[in-house]
């Protein structure tokens, strides 16, 4: 039996069959009854869902932007400005400190040797 022999006996038993007046009919979707009070993970799942689609909106408009590569990560310039002011002025070297750390160094050599 060929596919289309198949098919042909299909359609002739479909069309035998008789029709009920459920399924002449076309499907309605009655509305859900309206839920006075949403509960607290219902609400707790909307906002969710929300954030959700914020979320992806916002990422749809970074990734259209222009980014720069910095240590490996692409930024966009917005976040090349907030990590611009978020930077610390170093502080000028003190002589005074730095001889004060190689004082402390050698201490510590001392130390160790007198240890050993």
């Amino acid at each position: 039996m060929s596919f289309s022999d198949y098919l042909d006996d299909f359609i002739k038993q479909r069309d035998q069959r008789p029709q009920s007046t459920a399924s002449s009919q076309p499907f309605r979707r009655q509305p859900a009854p309206s839920v006075q009070d949403a509960t607290n993970q219902s609400k707790a799942r909307e906002a969710m869902a929300r954030e959700q689609e914020e979320a992806s909106e916002r990422a749809t408009e970074e990734t259209k932007q222009p980014h720069t590569r910095i240590h490996g990560r692409c930024m966009t310039a917005q976040e090349l400005y907030a990590l611009d002011q978020q930077k610390v002025e170093a502080i000028p070297v003190s002589q005074s400190r730095l001889d004060y750390i190689q004082q402390l160094k050698k201490d510590l050599k001392l130390k160790k040797n007198s240890e050993s």
